[in-house]
């Protein structure tokens, strides 16, 4: 759901196109990426989810989403308007009538987590953490089970994960947060524990059961969104580069898809070409480099699919161009911000949409303990709220003293799934 207080009123009738939202999975490309692997269909080709609309240059596409049985309709319109071109299929939930676990006696939480060693998903676990300490002090549970797939820094496989899960069935978890490496591997043991009584909340991972609920940036409305933005801000012209994560990943994929078809009715602008930067700043500084050397012509726009922002700019910049094209930054880092500031004097405006791991790690525990208070959820997916960065904000994410190399997140502001906003995906809440 796009955050719309953040843009213009014009900007906010052209890009609703009545519906808002998403984080480009972008955030969920750099947590999956960066963890060594896995897929996530959780921004997977629009195509599969239904009807698109015809639109302008600048304009979102409004696709059916992936809900055959209409339960969409029946959610308030902010929830509803979060879908468009929802991939993955959404199903009631199994536990929209679970009766409070909380009121129980304290519950066990076990955490399924992402040893990537990234920003991301250092702050999202000590996030988890956090408020773990928290729910410990209000009496309502007794324990974090953390089972890492694998151990700690080293490879993991699915049939890590897979085991892991199991274990902290085993150690009694009452609900389950994880990260899945395979949403698709992971299908199997959800069931059971679902069998069992035992939810699982996953992020980046989208797992086919009602059993799951499953946390996700919509993958094809933020990158509409954020391209249709880009595509006004250089007036419908220009010459526009695409910088990919790793080419066969499917949301590099879709998100490379959607980001073509969006410019696709721009007449005036030109997609020239689509390195691949391996989703690092030093893969992307050196992608970018070798493409301007053999491309000597203007950029006017570039998409980065997710977190190499400061390797965008970087490339620009050592390769000598005299001026900074748009750079629509994917989950941007302190570096990436730091070099939009530097840039600012000389009239640069740029355009981020964010997500830090204190962030997601928030948007988790509170589904899980909302679940397990009896709140009620009403089907298996929720879509994370997305934010934009623009020169009217900037200042609010830029991290005092960070550097163009450094290795830090941007400054956390507000929740991806405020309040009134997750109340629409719940029967009763507040219980």
């Amino acid at each position: 759901m796009t955050n719309l207080s953040q843009t213009d009123p014009k900007h906010a009738r052209r890009l609703r196109g009545g519906l808002m939202m998403a984080l480009a999975m972008p955030a969920v490309l750099a947590l999956s990426a960066c963890g060594g692997g896995g897929s996530s269909s959780a921004g997977g080709s629009a195509e599969a989810a239904g009807t698109q609309t015809e639109v302008a240059c600048g304009e979102v596409p409004v696709v059916e989403p992936n809900d055959p049985e209409g339960l969409l309709k029946d959610m308030p319109e902010q929830v509803s308007a979060a879908f468009n071109g929802w991939p993955d299929k959404v199903e009631a939930s199994a536990w929209a009538d679970l009766e409070s676990k909380v009121a129980e006696g304290p519950i066990n939480v076990g955490y399924l987590q992402q040893d990537s060693g990234s920003p991301v998903a250092a702050a999202l676990a000590a996030e988890i953490r956090r408020q773990a300490e928290e729910s410990k002090a209000a009496g309502e549970i007794a324990e974090l089970l953390v089972e890492t797939p694998g151990g700690a820094g080293g490879e993991v496989t699915a049939a890590d994960q897979v085991r892991a899960f199991e274990q902290l069935v085993r150690k009694g978890a009452d609900i389950i947060i994880a990260q899945p490496l395979s949403g698709e591997a992971l299908v199997g043991a959800v069931n059971a524990a679902g069998e069992k009584g035992v939810p699982t909340v996953t992020f980046t991972g989208y797992v086919a059961s009602p059993y799951a609920l499953n946390i996700s940036p919509n993958g094809f409305d933020a990158v509409a969104q954020h391209v249709a933005r880009g595509a006004e801000m250089i007036g419908g012209e220009g010459n526009m580069l695409i910088v990919q994560g790793i080419e066969g990943m499917t949301v590099n994929t879709t998100s490379v898809e959607t980001a073509m078809k969006v410019v696709e009715p721009c007449e005036g602008i030109e997609v020239v070409g689509s390195p691949s930067g391996e989703f690092s700043d030093p893969g992307a500084k050196s992608a970018v480099m070798s493409f301007l050397a053999s491309h000597p012509g203007d950029i006017d726009l570039v998409y980065q699919v997710a977190s190499m922002g400061a390797g965008v700019f970087a490339g620009f910049a050592d390769s000598g161009r005299d001026q900074m094209p748009l750079i629509l930054d994917n989950l941007p880092t302190a570096a990436s911000l730091a070099w939009w500031e530097q840039g600012r004097a000389a009239g640069y405006e740029g355009l981020a949409i964010p997500g830090t791991g204190t962030q997601f790690g928030e948007a988790l525990w509170e589904v899980a303990l909302r679940t397990m208070k009896g709140e009620g959820p009403k089907v298996n997916q929720i879509a994370l709220e997305t934010q934009f960065i623009t020169d009217d904000n900037i200042d609010e994410y830029l991290v005092p003293g960070a550097t163009t190399t450094s290795a830090e997140e941007t400054a956390t502001v507000g929740s991806l799934l405020p309040a009134e906003y997750l109340d629409g995906y719940f029967t009763s809440p507040g219980k």
